[in-house]
């Protein structure tokens, strides 16, 4: 248990809790428990080290990436199988036989972790209830589920009463704590824990998240220890690069929770003269969700495609086409380039969107959400706010942004352009 309480520091009283649950290798497993507290607090990480530690098979599900009953099922099913061989499982009966079958097979004890549990209610308003019960349903299994969520149990309406475990948001103390474990090799103690000092005085007013923390202090780093490689300051001028360091901090400020630092969004910029983002490393800037960046390419081909032409492009049964564009092409293709993007309604963003998609994705409020989002970081502009039933858009990003973005999903735009 030491290695635990090392890998994670801050984080005794929840490892100790979850192997008092788990129990040694007679002792049953309870029915559910459930993991709470807010993102970046080690929820998932604290509970998965603990399995493996104590050497029980587990099968791990993000929640957020099965939109379908079929998809979950059988996640939870391949994870359980030796030879990995895909089972179809389509509804929930389907998987206590599976799981029947299965798990007497390999262990005495199994878990399946539903991390996000909370976007179990979007598959149905019963399923995380469902799951709850799991091992009422297969009595003859020694089976648990541990749900992890940012939500309190309270806002689940179960009827059962669960075993909770609680991850509280780190104090500044244990933030300290566990920043201490960056240091660099070539820094003293000192050095470093003033910085930091200096650091979560600014950033702890916006931020208690570790991931964000880390990024902040990483990134401001260079630039507090300026002074020092220069010769203008000694590491125990604390006044000196405090003052040096406070621009930094608070230029710092306006990128919390984008992922981005001051040096990349200066090479991030919207240009109204020419009505398009301008972005140079566009791999270290757009850190878009999955989605979204189908959504981006989407919206591109819509806007420098003509309509007359989605046809041809997008579908594979086209039909014969001559392979050299005519005179008249080559000028429609040069015309439409000066021009710029040009409004497209929102049902032809959709079909090229799952035109371009090896994957298909279900029509959801969060599959919408993400245009949206793109409006929002003025990558999109919506035309005109009269038709509410289909609304029109319009593509703000150049085809260098746009063909960097693909080139991270592996799609080669080129071909779903005019040639």
């Amino acid at each position: 248990m030491e290695n635990l309480y090392s890998l994670f520091p801050c984080r005794q009283i929840q490892i100790d809790k979850i192997h008092q649950l788990l129990g040694e290798e007679l002792e049953p497993l309870p029915d559910v428990i459930f993991i709470s507290g807010h993102p970046a607090v080690g929820k998932t990480n604290v509970t998965l080290e603990c399995l493996k530690h104590c050497k029980i098979n587990y099968a791990y599900i993000n929640c957020v990436e099965c939109y379908s009953y079929r998809l979950l099922h059988e996640q939870i099913l391949m994870q359980l199988t030796e030879n990995k061989s895909k089972l179809k499982c389509d509804t929930f009966m389907e998987l206590i036989h599976h799981l029947k079958l299965v798990v007497t097979k390999i262990s005495e004890k199994f878990i399946i972790v539903l991390d996000g549990a909370e976007y179990l209610e979007e598959l149905n308003a019963n399923y995380f209830s469902a799951f709850c019960r799991l091992q009422e349903f297969v009595n003859s299994i020694n089976i648990c589920v541990i749900c992890i969520s940012s939500l309190l149990p309270e806002k689940f309406n179960l009827h059962t009463s669960l075993i909770t475990i609680h991850f509280p948001q780190y104090s500044k103390d244990e933030l300290l704590k566990i920043l201490k474990l960056t240091k660099p090799e070539d820094c003293s103690n000192s050095f470093y824990e003033n910085y930091l000092n200096s650091a979560l005085m600014i950033f702890l007013r916006m931020t208690r998240d570790l991931n964000e923390m880390k990024f902040l202090v990483s990134s401001n780093f260079e630039k507090y220890c300026e002074p020092v490689k220069k010769g203008l300051a000694n590491q125990d001028d604390v006044t000196l690069l405090w003052r040096n360091i406070l621009p930094h901090f608070k230029e710092s400020l306006k990128t919390i929770y984008s992922g981005l630092s001051t040096q990349s969004i200066e090479r991030y910029l919207y240009d109204p003269n020419i009505n398009e983002v301008i972005c140079t490393k566009v791999s270290s800037v757009l850190d878009l969700p999955y989605y979204a960046k189908y959504f981006l390419i989407s919206a591109y081909l819509a806007s420098y495609n003509a309509p007359k032409h989605d046809r041809r492009l997008f579908m594979k049964n086209h039909g014969k086409q001559r392979k050299r564009l005519t005179k008249k092409q080559v000028k429609e293709k040069m015309t439409l380039e000066l021009l710029g993007p040009k409004a497209f309604p929102l049902d032809r963003l959709l079909a090229i969107f799952y035109a371009i998609m090896e994957e298909k994705a279900s029509l959801t409020v969060n599959l919408m959400t993400q245009i949206s989002t793109l409006v929002e970081l003025k990558l999109l502009a919506r035309v005109g706010e009269s038709n509410l039933e289909r609304p029109k858009f319009k593509c703000l990003v150049g085809l260098q942004c746009v063909d960097a973005v693909a080139r991270t999903l592996g799609l080669n735009i080129q071909k779903y352009l005019l040639d």
